[in-house]
């Protein structure tokens, strides 16, 4: 697995953990919001039934990266940017079938539980969220923001 699969999987597993420090919004219907990353199998089909059948998903997309440091040294220093997809059908979301849990809802709780977290528990690894924290990608059909953390990678 590659430094960057390694970063969205725990990036993934602490949205999805239990944190009674940042507590998960609680869905309505009991169904657990599942955050997914892109490395897993068929991620169109497992969106699109996760926003047809409960009506939000989360998504850790692949990063891009800045090289940070002189252009010729090694380890490389990478300053990843990191973005989590919150998609949400809205009509599905808000009825009884869905979660109730918006889709800003969401954004505000991945801010909250990524800002100054650290994927290796070391402080000089913490993320923290961008300068631009998060972006509202598409309003129809689908209800789509994008929340932006920055991270450290070195790849030896």
């Amino acid at each position: 697995m590659s430094a960057f699969s390694d970063l969205q999987g725990k990036i993934a597993a602490r949205l999805a953990a239990v944190d009674t420090a940042i507590p998960a919004p609680v869905p309505a219907n009991d169904q657990p919001i599942q955050f997914i990353t892109e490395i897993i199998g068929d991620l169109k089909n497992i969106i699109d039934r996760s926003v047809a059948r409960i009506g939000i998903v989360g998504i850790v997309l692949s990063p891009s990266a800045k090289r940070i440091g002189a252009e010729h040294t090694s380890p490389i220093a990478l300053k990843p940017l990191i973005e989590v997809q919150i998609q949400e059908n809205v009509i599905v979301n808000r009825s009884a079938a869905g979660t109730q849990v918006a889709a800003f809802d969401l954004v505000v709780f991945c801010m909250r539980r990524l800002h100054l977290w650290s994927p290796i528990g070391q402080r000089i690894s913490r993320l923290t969220l961008d300068e631009t924290p998060y972006l509202l990608v598409s309003e129809y059909p689908i209800l789509t923001y994008n929340v932006r953390v920055n991270a450290s990678l070195t790849i030896t």
